[in-house]
């Protein structure tokens, strides 16, 4: 049995350890809402918008607890929002010539990022989760469109690790440049580490020299960290963020939890009213980043999780997110990318058009399996179908996929255009 490093377990991170009490926890983020808020009302408009329409100015939100008067914005919403606005809505605070990059979700949602180095907060979690000064690391989350690579690139280098940036897929290339450069860390999804490792063993390409993982963007099951632990001595851990606000939670050697970022408030809340709920209780993640360029205000995700307060043997004193719970809605994440359930709509249209259509995500061992699912009309071909819709499902949904033609009547009617089927451990 391999054996994780005892080195990757010690340390200490000056900033981010989290070590404060909870009292000083509080005032420093009462301090740094009261101060965003402020910033926000003179240089976002659309911030103050939102805020006028409820009758609140910057001194109605001078802390965490006054954060629930101000109501939830839902990311469904930020693509009509910037169409009435653009480009951002007026949730930007710096104009065009001081942003340096700009990201886009599917939506379309634009998310810009000003001059502020590391505004995603993930280095605290990178070191929790491990990684040190000189590890040479692959990243493997995509650098197209998306954010993920680029916010774990910054905060790699606030830890003064080297990047290697390769992206996804090529698996042969990333067990070859794995060897050559001697990487210690790998960033991406668990899925993917596992090919690589699976492939690695193929190619007879001996042990890679992984140490540490940061993994995200889908589940990370239990049966797969211990196997990368026990079978490859890779400690993994998992954080959680998205393209809206950078990282605000990640897990710690303990792996019992997700410990909340302290620059980010994570409120958990009723989908429906917006109200923050005590800890324990499953619902909806709201968040607030300390995000001067793009400051996000009570921000609803979608996702589910539970926050437990309880004290962690890390020393940790940050509350922790109890994992990920799935969605308030129909919107399922397939190897790190969000499906839409209109999208299966789009890529119907896009293929040649279907009678019902719906998109079915299982599992095959450690990887999502993508099915589109079509009822075909009197007269259609079923192998050109098929091969339209299966083109279609890379161009939309941005996946590779299978269509699988049944008989009419085999969708229900009013059945979910998203099922997804996986179980997690």
């Amino acid at each position: 049995m391999a054996v994780v490093s005892a080195k990757r377990l010690g340390g200490f991170y000056d900033k981010r350890k989290e070590t404060m009490p909870a009292e000083a926890r509080r005032r420093y983020q009462d301090a740094w809402i009261a101060a965003l808020v402020e910033h926000a009302w003179a240089k976002a408009p659309g911030v103050r918008r939102r805020m006028e329409k409820t009758g609140l100015t910057p001194k109605s939100l001078k802390s965490v607890d006054d954060l629930a008067r101000l109501p939830v914005i839902k990311k469904a919403e930020m693509p009509d929002l910037q169409r009435a606005d653009p480009p951002f809505g007026g949730f930007c605070t710096v104009p065009m010539a001081r942003v340096r990059q700009i990201f886009v979700s599917p939506g379309p949602i634009l998310e810009p990022i000003g001059p502020d180095f590391a505004c995603w907060h993930a280095e605290g979690g990178l070191f929790a989760g491990g990684f040190r000064r000189g590890d040479i690391v692959l990243n493997t989350f995509s650098y197209h469109l998306t954010p993920a690579a680029h916010m774990l690139d910054e905060g790699l280098e606030v830890l003064g690790c080297t990047v290697v940036p390769t992206g996804v897929g090529n698996t042969d290339t990333q067990v070859a440049i794995a060897k050559a450069v001697g990487a210690t860390g790998y960033l991406g999804t668990p899925s993917f580490l596992m090919t690589i490792l699976k492939r690695a063993g193929e190619m007879e390409a001996g042990r890679l020299p992984f140490q540490v993982a940061q993994v995200g963007a889908e589940p990370f099951p239990e049966s797969m960290r211990r196997a990368f632990q026990d079978e490859h001595g890779i400690m993994a851990r998992q954080g959680f963020g998205t393209a809206d606000l950078g990282m605000i939670a990640y897990e710690c050697p303990q792996a019992s939890g997700m410990h909340l970022v302290d620059d980010a408030i994570l409120q958990v809340c009723d989908p429906q009213s917006g109200e923050p709920l005590a800890h324990g209780q499953l619902g909806e993640i709201v968040a607030t980043v300390r995000h001067e360029g793009y400051p996000m205000l009570r921000f609803g995700t979608g996702d589910l999780t539970v926050v437990d307060a309880s004290p962690c043997p890390c020393g940790r004193t940050a509350p922790r997110m109890l994992g990920w719970r799935g969605r308030t809605d129909e919107v399922t994440k397939v190897r790190g990318m969000f499906i839409h359930p209109r999208q299966v709509d789009e890529t119907v249209a896009k293929g040649g058009g279907a009678g019902r259509a719906q998109a079915v995500v299982t599992r095959d061992g450690h990887d999502d399996v993508l099915t589109l699912r079509v009822e075909l009309g009197p007269g259609k071909d079923a192998g050109a179908a098929s091969a339209a819709l299966t083109a279609a499902i890379r161009d939309v949904m941005k996946l590779r996929g299978k269509v699988e033609v049944v008989p009419a009547g085999t969708i229900p009617e009013g059945a979910k255009k998203v099922d997804d089927q996986r179980k997690w451990d």
